[in-house]
């Protein structure tokens, strides 16, 4: 016999043909608790993840509130700013009439000028905060909708999260209690081996093999080692990662590699 075929002392061949479904449903059931384990681990971080773009869509809508709050101060300012020289040039305007000297008038004159070259400059700045103001406003409201819409989902996926971290643990016990009597229909032996490998192959004891190669490692098999697998005649591992092997058409599909 091959070094690397397995063959457990059963009370007769055909106990391997009984016994590797088993192994297999054992299998089966140890890739479910990963999955559990794996899942139970990341739920606290994919709730908190959600939890935390929540805030950051409310930041960014309460930064934008914030900017347009500003500028409408800034509006006004202007605004008031504006109405105060517009005022200061006609007070200037009307002392045109009291003036006596032409160099006088001349300096009035250009005062006003300047002047009114500046309040047209601020106007301006208050048509330019005017757009900004109603493009912000446009943004605003369109984030404030898509964000009561992405809020309302969000906290749906937050509570289904919550309401599975809250069943993991009940069902987990229960694949738990599976996995056990699973395990008290398997011989000492075999189970011996399979829960090594289980520790070794990162949860995966058992591998399919489909076309002569092993799913798992990817590797091709000796034809004569592929003819005994198929055999089911005796318990093959596979030379390159050690898993117990089975032949795809010879039992049940199922998820395992």
């Amino acid at each position: 016999m091959h070094p690397l075929w397995v063959h457990f002392s059963f009370k007769g061949v055909y106990e391997l043909r009984d016994h590797l479904p088993k192994l297999i449903a054992l299998q089966t059931v140890d890739i479910k608790l990963q999955e559990m384990e794996r899942l139970k681990h990341e739920t606290p971080q994919r709730i908190a993840l959600l939890e935390e773009t929540i805030r950051k869509e409310e930041e960014k809508v309460r930064a934008e509130r914030a900017e347009l709050d500003q500028l409408i101060k800034e509006r006004r300012k202007k605004e008031k700013e504006l109405d105060e020289e517009i005022e200061k040039v006609k007070k200037t305007e009307a002392r045109l009439f009291e003036i006596k000297t032409n160099k006088e008038y001349q300096a009035v004159l250009k005062e006003i000028d300047t002047n009114r070259k500046l309040n047209r400059q601020r106007e301006e700045e208050i048509l330019e905060i005017l757009e900004r103001f109603e493009s912000l406003q446009r943004n605003l409201l369109r984030d404030e909708k898509e964000l009561e819409t992405r809020r309302t989902d969000w906290g749906r996926q937050i509570q289904v999260l919550k309401e599975q971290a809250i069943t993991f643990d009940h069902e987990m016990a229960q694949e738990r209690q599976r996995r056990d009597e699973k395990e008290r229909e398997i011989p000492s032996a075999l189970l011996g081996k399979y829960n090594l490998l289980l520790g070794k192959r990162h949860g995966v004891a058992v591998a399919r093999v489909i076309g002569g190669v092993c799913q798992a490692c990817y590797m091709n098999l000796r034809p004569q080692l592929f003819i005994e697998l198929q055999k089911q005649e005796t318990l093959v591992l596979c030379p390159n990662c050690s898993r117990i092997l089975f032949f795809e058409n010879g039992v049940e599909k199922s998820p395992i590699p």
